[in-house]
Formats: structure tokens, sequence, C-alpha cells
């Protein structure tokens, strides 16, 4: 608890000054039928998801992200009631400076979870137990995160722009996940684009088992696609629709899934519309 809300902390102050002298800043907003991360689907109804990124001097950036639930669906990760917040992410990353053929960046992020759920502690017989007010127990969670760190590296002006992140967990898995990402825009008119992109995930033995409830060892863990219509308002301000599928790949890690209901669904299409402002 004190360690997140440290580095939560570290993160805000440390945006101050990048936005002070920031070369560029974007913030967006997002509203989704679903919250879906790398083939978890912690919400399958709809969510709002705002963010900020914002890069500074030196390479040096910051971001915040959040999301929040939209109905009062019990959902896997953040049973809250709607217009809470069930998560929000704060980072801090370094791009290296200068222009080559592979752009690298590292970065950390801290993940808060401020509407965890509460429950009532109970005796080895089920009975509720009594605090000295004669009142129940009740153990809270909220801010129980997790912090990862990583690294990136990006290939520049080439087809299908590859993006390979290594992620390693630092809290609650202790392991790592790799992600293969390609992306490619296509001008529809001089306002009008479609983005497209994919991502391919490969995760480690102990972060398969923590994160998608499976002994299955180390394996792909999920594909995802992206389409998204995006259409320029201003230089800096724009709207959009976007779609996206997600799927487990690894089948033990599937039926691992479905047999213990670890997530509502294990193949899932989810959009919605999506807004962006840069200044």
């Amino acid at each position: 608890m004190k360690k997140i809300l440290v580095l939560s902390l570290l993160a805000a102050f440390a945006a101050l000054p990048l936005a002070a002298a920031a070369a560029e800043a974007s913030a967006y907003a997002d509203v989704l039928s679903a919250y879906v991360y790398r083939g978890q689907v912690g919400n399958d109804e709809a969510v709002f998801q705002p963010g900020l990124d914002v890069s500074g001097p030196l390479g040096l950036g910051a971001t915040f992200w959040g999301s929040m639930n939209l109905t009062d669906n019990q959902s896997v990760w953040y049973p809250d009631s709607a217009g809470e917040w069930g998560e929000y992410n704060l980072g801090l990353n370094w791009t290296c400076p200068g222009e080559g053929p592979v752009t690298l960046s590292l970065g950390g992020l801290t993940f808060v979870y401020p509407q965890d759920s509460s429950e009532v502690e109970t005796d080895d017989a089920g009975a509720a137990v009594l605090g000295d007010d004669g009142l129940p127990v009740v153990s809270k969670s909220p801010a129980d995160g997790g912090y990862e760190v990583f690294v990136e590296a990006a290939a520049e002006n080439v087809i299908l722009q590859p993006t390979v992140r290594f992620c390693h967990d630092l809290d609650n898995t202790d392991d790592w996940i790799a992600l293969l990402s390609i992306s490619h825009s296509l001008p529809v008119s001089d306002a009008l684009s479609l983005d497209l992109g994919a991502t391919l995930g490969y995760a480690g033995d102990y972060y398969v088992e923590t994160n998608y409830g499976s002994d299955a060892g180390a394996a792909f863990t999920h594909a995802q696609f992206d389409a998204g219509l995006n259409y320029a308002l201003t230089e800096k301000a724009s709207v959009g629709l976007k779609g996206s599928f997600s799927t487990i790949l690894d089948g033990d890690v599937r039926d691992d899934i479905d047999a213990n209901d670890v997530y509502p669904e294990t193949d899932i299409f989810y959009g919605g519309v999506t807004a962006s402002y840069s200044f």
C-alpha cells in the first residue's frame, strides 16, 4: 500500500515539470463495450477509459490511464457500482534520444485498484468475525496493485512498424510477458484514416498461472486485432470508432479459464467511440 502511494506521488510530481516543458502531450478518452487486458476480460460491460501521455525533454515521459465501470456489472476485477473508478495506472518512461532505424524505450508502471471489493472476515465455521464494537470485521483491499518495468524496441520507417515490448512484473507475479505488435495506417481522405493493429503475447510460467489461472506453463497467451476509423476535426482534435477482437491462443490455457470460470470469455469482440486532443 505504502509503496503504491509513494510511486503514485513520484509519478505525479515527475509529470509536472514534464508538462511544463513538454514537447507534446495528448489527452484521450474512450467509451468501450468491455475492458480487455492482454486477453483477460476484466469487465464484459461498458467502461470509460481516459488517459494522458506527456513527453518532455531528454526523452522523458509520463503517462496516466484510468478505467471506470459504467454499469453495476459484477466484473471479474472491479465489482464496483457504476461511476466508480476500478483502476488507474501511473507510468514514467524514457526514450533514447536520436534518430535511427530502431527506437529504444525503458519505463515503469504502477497499477492501482482503488475500488477493490471488501470482504467480511469469517471464522472456520463460516460465521462473521465481530470486532470490539460488536460489528462484523471487514477486510479491505483497496490499492492492492502491482508494479511493472519494461523495455521496448520499435522499428521506424519499416512496413507494419513492428514493436517488441518485454515486461517484467515486480510484485504480483515476479514473472514476464513479451508482446509483439504491428500497426499500419491507411489514409481514406485528408481527414479520415483507417488504423489497423495486431498484438501477440507470450508469457512465462508464473505469469500464466497468476494472470490466466492456468498451470499450463509458458505459453502464447493471446492475440488481439484492432481497427479504428479516426477523423481529424482539427490539427489537434480527433474522434473515432474502434473495434477489437481478442482471443486466448493456448488450448490448455483456454480450457483452464473455462473450467475455473476465471474470465467470462476467452474470445471477445468489443469496441466503442474514441476522442483525443493534442496540446
